[in-house]
């Protein structure tokens, strides 16, 4: 899925004028970084779709950059990992041991 069309499906689905669109990274030592975000704005008067998703874009193109958690790969990603991604939220909710992936 590219990213003008996980901009579209978030703006579909989204019942609001803005958004916080997370996306996933991989650190410099390979520690893959959940919760990244994007605010995105819907209203026309500030921001209109190209200039969302060129900055989705840029984003994208990073090095370090792997999915957004809303397209089919993150949605995949998060379905096999679930129980690993649940106790790091554990783990950061309780404040204990290290947040690592």
């Amino acid at each position: 899925m590219t990213t003008r069309e996980v901009y579209y499906r978030v703006y579909a689905e989204s019942e609001l004028p803005v958004a916080s669109i997370q996306f996933t990274t991989k650190d410099k030592d390979g520690v893959i970084q959940l919760g990244s975000r994007v605010a995105i704005n819907f209203e026309r008067q500030n921001y209109c779709h190209e200039d969302n998703i060129k900055r989705m874009e840029k984003i994208a193109k990073r090095k370090n950059f792997l999915f957004w958690n809303n397209s089919p790969e993150g949605e995949e990603f998060f379905k096999t990992n679930t129980k690993e991604v649940g106790e790091l939220f554990a783990k950061i909710i309780l404040s204990q041991g290290p947040m690592k992936f």
